[in-house]
């Protein structure tokens, strides 16, 4: 396996095939339709423990943990916010998003995209360079796929911002027959 960003991993058989499209002069080749019907595959990489990473960890502990535990559901998914974690600097949104398994040949990479707004004005937008990891083992079932995540924003929420109103919004619903409304929360800060 050839790592890649994130958790993203390629087979060397993969990747072979990648390089002979892209020397192929034929835009729809049997190569490329046969890659294209691939299911998609994202792999949850296990996380070493600090002790063996050694000096390669700079990953600080949260300064603080803010437990959430917020639920909502459409359209068969559910978006569960589970944590915000505060580092000095900037801060994280730890989410579970269960949603229907996608189709064979589905070749985009699931993403939730966030909008955050405090009650005083401040606003963040995007996924701001967060790891979606499918999580198999929480499916209880072939009806549903479930992925955890976090997102990361800057700066810091302001110590006078009372409220954080969080939207979400799943970037490939546009491509559903009926689109899903963004996900709306609120929490007191």
């Amino acid at each position: 396996m050839i790592a890649g960003p994130g958790a993203a991993y390629i087979c060397d058989d993969c990747l072979q095939l990648c390089n002979e499209i892209l020397q192929d002069a034929t835009p729809f080749s049997a190569q490329t339709l046969e890659l294209a019907s691939r299911p998609p595959v994202v792999m949850a990489v296990p996380q070493l423990e600090t002790q063996e990473r050694g000096s390669l960890s700079t990953r600080a502990e949260p300064a603080r943990v803010v437990t959430l535990e917020l639920e909502q559901k459409q359209q068969g998914m559910t978006l569960i916010l589970h944590q915000l974690h505060y580092y000095q600097s900037y801060f994280e949104l730890h989410y579970l998003w269960i949603r229907p398994p996608f189709s064979t040949g589905f070749a985009f990479v699931p993403r939730i995209i966030f909008f955050l707004k405090d009650n005083i004005g401040t606003q963040w937008t995007g996924e701001r360079g967060g790891m979606l990891l499918a999580r198999p083992e929480l499916a209880g079932g072939p009806n549903n796929a479930v992925y955890q995540g976090n997102a990361k924003f800057r700066p810091l929420p302001s110590p006078e911002a009372r409220t954080l109103t969080i939207r979400a919004t799943d970037p490939l619903g546009q491509f559903e027959d009926l689109a899903p409304q963004p996900w709306e929360f609120e929490v007191m800060l």
